[in-house]
């Protein structure tokens, strides 16, 4: 009897493929711990409340908006400085669709930690969508871009072409 390996390598190939597309996507799978709680009834019939107002964006001091004015779908990245002494903490960054936050800008923040920018932290953006443009690198503080709002006290940084 021969062993033939090709349904088996057919197989691996898919499941490589599949992980590939995964990764491309940014898709990432958690299995967080099932812990029920009971919740109580109440004795008395709820009464209808009205709606409540959403939160209103308060302004982070030091924080970052960014408008993409393009037609390019744009990713942002942003070198933070974690210390002294030219020290950058782990590179962040964020995807913008075209024309995303085009008016009024949309604020960045990060998973761990409110995003407050400081003078000689590091941002620049590129087109992905092939066309090899960029913006920056932009040193807050120092370059025309990002710029501080005097109002909000926000850095601001417009992306247009």
């Amino acid at each position: 009897m021969k062993f033939n390996g090709y349904p088996v390598a057919i197989i691996i190939v898919c499941l490589g493929i599949g992980v590939l597309l995964l990764s491309l996507f940014n898709i990432e799978v958690a299995i967080e711990p099932y812990s029920p709680v009971p919740s109580p009834i109440p004795d008395t019939p709820a009464t209808p409340q009205p709606p409540s107002p959403p939160p209103a964006l308060t302004p982070t001091p030091g924080g970052l908006r960014v408008s993409n004015q393009t037609d390019s779908p744009v990713r942002v990245a942003l070198l933070h400085q974690a210390g002294e002494g030219n020290v950058y903490s782990k590179p962040a960054h964020w995807d913008f669709a075209p024309g995303e936050g085009r008016t009024q800008g949309l604020i960045l923040s990060l998973p761990d930690r409110d995003l407050r920018l400081r003078p000689g932290d590091i941002v620049v953006a590129f087109a992905q969508d092939g066309s090899r443009q960029y913006w920056g690198p932009f040193v807050v503080g120092e370059t025309a871009q990002p710029v501080l709002d005097s109002e909000t006290q926000e850095w601001r940084l417009m992306l247009t072409r």
